[in-house]
Formats: C-alpha cells, sequence, structure tokens
C-alpha cells in the first residue's frame, strides 16, 4: 500500500479522534444551546439558567402529569 493510502478503519479512527478532542461541536451542545440562555464568554463557570419558555413548558408539563396522577389514581377513592 502508498505511504498516501490510508485504509476506512484508519480515516476512521482518525476523524473519530478529531471529533472527540473538539468541544464546540455535537449535539449535546446543540441541544443545550436551544434549551439554556446563551453564554457569557467572560463568565464561563457560570450555570446557564433555562430559556423562559423552555421553563414555562416544563411547568405546564409537570402541573399537567401531576393532574392526571390526581384524577387517575387518587380521586376515584
Amino acid at each position: 500500500m502508498n505511504p498516501d493510502q490510508h485504509t476506512v478503519a484508519e480515516v476512521y479512527a482518525r476523524l473519530d479522534a478529531m471529533i472527540h478532542q473538539r468541544h464546540d461541536t455535537g449535539f449535546r451542545l446543540a441541544v443545550s444551546d436551544a434549551v439554556l440562555q446563551t453564554k457569557n464568554p467572560f463568565e464561563t463557570k457560570k450555570k446557564r439558567p433555562l430559556k423562559v419558555p423552555i421553563a414555562i413548558a416544563v411547568a405546564l408539563l409537570v402541573v399537567l402529569v401531576l393532574i392526571f396522577v390526581y384524577f387517575s389514581f387518587l380521586s376515584g377513592r
């Protein structure tokens, strides 16, 4: 094999290593950017709060689940 040619496994391993070394890409980052407030580059250690529409949706979902549980299991006694 030529020194310029690489196998598929070698290329895949190299690409996988390059992707895992980068912390500014990925599915987890995309989801966290969609759900959390934008980052402040000067406060990197500070936790980011939820975006307001996401927080409202989560609170509404929790209330609806509680209502469902109450009327399904607790009110029929």
